[in-house]
């Protein structure tokens, strides 16, 4: 790898970027100690953060590999069970903006804790890479992000993003 592309893997657009999907990741690994409207809130913010700062991001495709996942399953299982729980009613939402919509004439029933455990899981596979520091590894891992953004993960991140926001401007307290 040449020395400006390796430069540009770690550009402040990446640094920030990787920095608040660290702030993410360690908010949905606290979710059980945080209370519900401050929980949907930081989320809101970190999520409306998390989309502004994936659009600085470029990254080219010039690796054959691919990065492990590092999420296990019952990761993934404890962040939505968590939020699940710490959420209770307000997890459900109706939505249109899924895939599943164009067999359906009706709403869709989905959860802000699976969503917000499909972030984690992008996220965390992300800083995990991060961590190890290979750079062939980082360029893939970033191209895959932007790659996953475009064609999962952005839907995801706004759909909850939408329903947080019905959570947080609840004209009753939620905790």
């Amino acid at each position: 790898m040449k020395t400006n592309e390796a430069s540009s893997l770690y550009a402040k657009p990446v640094i920030e970027f990787v920095t608040v999907a660290a702030e993410f990741c360690k908010l949905m690994e606290s979710a059980a100690t945080i209370g519900v409207s401050n929980f949907a809130k930081q989320t809101s913010i970190l999520l409306s953060m998390l989309y502004l700062k994936v659009q600085f991001i470029s990254a080219e495709d010039d690796s054959d590999g691919y990065n492990e996942e590092y999420v296990t399953e019952d990761d993934y299982n404890h962040i939505r069970s968590t939020v699940a729980s710490l959420l209770g009613a307000n997890d459900e939402y109706l939505t249109t903006a899924v895939d599943d919509f164009k067999y359906s004439d009706q709403p869709i029933l989905h959860t802000i804790s699976e969503d917000l455990a499909d972030l984690y899981q992008v996220m965390r596979n992300l800083l995990e890479v991060f961590r190890n520091g290979y750079e062939d590894a980082v360029q893939k891992a970033l191209f895959d992000l932007l790659e996953q953004y475009r064609y999962y993960w952005g839907r995801v991140l706004l759909n909850a993003q939408l329903a947080l926001h019905l959570v947080v401007t609840q004209d009753e307290p939620v905790d």
